[in-house]
């Protein structure tokens, strides 16, 4: 469970996001790039600003889920970027990608259950806070059509930056948390 958990750590997600942030601006994709990339930064904004107005609140101390609004967003982006990229998608590709990209951030609510880390109002929230920030930039419906072979470049990127990301996730996460309260 704590491996799955690690898949939506910020030391883990940053670093990937920013390699993919990176590619998509090297191609050219600019507008894709400011939908998802404001869909995430958003969702992240709004689940601690919700988390600095409930700090007080014993029901409440870790409501909105950092984890699952961060999985919701990244991953959630991802596989929009991902549906947009053109009508070529292989006979099983799709199925795959949409089962693994959609997976994860269901089993990252679920594990933040299990490791008695939340309860389901954090993880429900969560969702929602991850939803509504990919929503409010667009993501969804303002996400035009990666470039032709960005698909490719997609993957590459997440090839080279899941390992190394995996290397540096216990650094980097406990460098943001010493500036930012979670």
């Amino acid at each position: 469970m704590q491996l799955l958990s690690t898949l939506a750590t910020i030391g883990f997600v940053l670093p990937v996001f920013a390699a993919l942030m990176g590619m998509l601006l090297a191609r050219r994709d600019y507008s894709v790039a400011a939908a998802w990339g404001g869909g995430v930064v958003l969702s992240l904004l709004i689940a601690l600003a919700i988390r600095g107005m409930l700090r007080a609140d014993p029901d409440l101390p870790h409501f909105p889920s950092g984890h699952v609004t961060l999985a919701v967003a990244f991953y959630g982006g991802l596989l929009v970027i991902y549906l947009r990229g053109g009508h070529s998608h292989g006979r099983m590709a799709l199925p795959v990608i949409l089962t693994a990209l959609a997976s994860i951030a269901l089993v990252e609510g679920w594990s933040r259950v299990l490791l008695t880390e939340h309860t389901w109002v954090d993880v429900i929230g969560g969702f929602l806070v991850g939803s509504l920030g990919l929503l409010a930039t667009g993501c969804p419906w303002a996400v035009r059509r990666i470039q032709r072979g960005s698909r490719l470049y997609l993957a590459a990127t997440l090839a080279v930056a899941i390992p190394l990301a995996f290397l540096n996730v216990r650094w980097l996460d406990s460098l943001i948390r010493t500036f930012v309260v979670l």
